[in-house]
């Protein structure tokens, strides 16, 4: 019998995050949308990959409450859903450079 445990309710929302940002293209994706809002075209030919695998990374960002999207017209701008994300995401990338 599956038996749910309140520690399991509590901390699976962060780990969502986690697993959302565990993949080198998506914490890229991240990293850049940090910096400045971007539209699925300019990340697919910043990051050097096909605008349908950005698309489908960005997806999976955008499930995870790491990104947002905001329509303009037929374009939709992706940015970094809150300051605590963007905090995470500075934080450890600037960890791994030290």
């Amino acid at each position: 019998m599956n038996e749910s445990h309140a520690w399991e309710a509590e901390y699976s929302p962060s780990v969502q995050i986690f697993s959302a940002l565990a993949h080198p293209l998506r914490f890229a994706l991240a990293h850049h949308l940090c910096q400045d809002p971007h539209t699925v075209s300019e990340l697919h030919q910043c990051l050097g990959v096909s605008q349908p695998l950005a698309s489908h990374h960005l997806k999976i960002l955008k499930d995870a409450n790491v990104i947002v999207g905001q329509r303009q017209g037929r374009t939709t701008v992706y940015t970094i859903s809150d300051e605590h994300i963007r905090h995470i995401i500075n934080d450890v990338y600037v960890h791994t450079k030290e």
